[in-house]
């Protein structure tokens, strides 16, 4: 009993560790955007080492990339240190064990892919699955911090409404990344089409993008009405995220038209990785509410 008593403790103390760790890579993603939108990519023109230093000149571009790669380390070390208590007490939650170490094994592949990224001097492809990584280690460590500290409703969420929404989210966030790997961020200034300022490749991706995003706000401002009716902190979540999603829209909608000023281009990815977090919140609430 004494030994499942501290196994239960290392669990939830797991739990809050992922959580912090879960805040940390959404500021990640956030700082991502700024290094990529600043042009400050290859700030650190090497890799692990910067400039072929531990600690480089702070300045300038290689200031920015050497504060991300800092940033990054710290929340390596808060998922690790969540996958440890979590790899401790795997015979009591084997499931919240594995989401945490996997949470690991992903933000070291993240962080893997963000050095070939500079080797290959930002090549698309690998910055689009440096992106892929990013949100799949925030979706880990948001389940297994939901499991952990026993988050759960009642009643709750439609598990599968929430896998679509989970989906579609993952869909229009790499669709967004597309457009920018392949160098179409500005291919598109008509609105709400493109015109025939836009190339044809450019139009398409753009128009998936549009179309995929709008659906993703309809659906989840139909959700959180839908919710109005059980209440409780279901609804609430439901709300939130069709805030943010609509939050958003109306950023994308705005750096479009106002030719897209950089500080909208940061908020535009962060919050697009702050609806793919409320998303897949609910969808791990959801899931808990069914074990019940």
């Amino acid at each position: 009993m004494a030994v499942q008593g501290v196994r239960a403790v290392d669990i939830r103390r797991a739990g809050w560790l992922a959580l912090m760790a879960s805040v940390l890579t959404l500021g990640l993603i956030a700082y991502g955007s700024w290094v990529r939108v600043s042009g400050s990519g290859l700030g650190c023109p090497d890799w692990p080492l910067c400039e072929g230093a531990l600690v480089p000149e702070i300045e300038g571009a290689t200031a920015i990339e050497f504060g991300h790669r800092v940033y990054a380390g710290v929340t390596m070390l808060l998922v690790a240190a969540s996958a440890a208590f979590a790899f401790r007490a795997r015979t009591h939650d084997r499931l919240t064990s594995r989401l945490l170490v996997w949470a690991l094994v992903a933000i070291l592949v993240q962080a893997v892919l963000g050095g070939i990224t500079v080797l290959t001097e930002l090549h698309s492809m690998v910055r689009l699955a440096h992106l892929t990584f990013s949100l799949l280690t925030l979706a880990l460590l948001t389940g297994g911090a939901a499991r952990a500290l026993k988050v759960r409703f009642s009643p709750p969420p439609d598990v599968r409404r929430w896998r679509a929404l989970v989906i579609a989210a993952a869909f229009v966030v790499l669709a967004g990344g597309t457009i920018v790997g392949t160098g179409h961020s500005a291919g598109c200034p008509g609105l709400p089409l493109c015109d025939a300022r836009s190339g044809t490749e450019a139009a398409w991706v753009h128009l998936v993008h549009r179309v995929a995003a709008t659906a993703l706000l309809l659906a989840l401002i139909w959700t959180a009405w839908q919710a109005r009716r059980v209440g409780g902190w279901a609804f609430w979540v439901s709300v939130i995220a069709a805030l943010l999603a609509a939050a958003q829209f109306t950023v994308g909608v705005s750096a479009v038209w106002l030719r897209l000023p950089q500080e909208l281009r940061i908020m535009h990815l962060g919050l697009a990785a702050a609806v793919w977090w409320a998303v897949v919140a609910q969808f791990s609430f959801a899931l808990l509410g069914r074990t019940r």
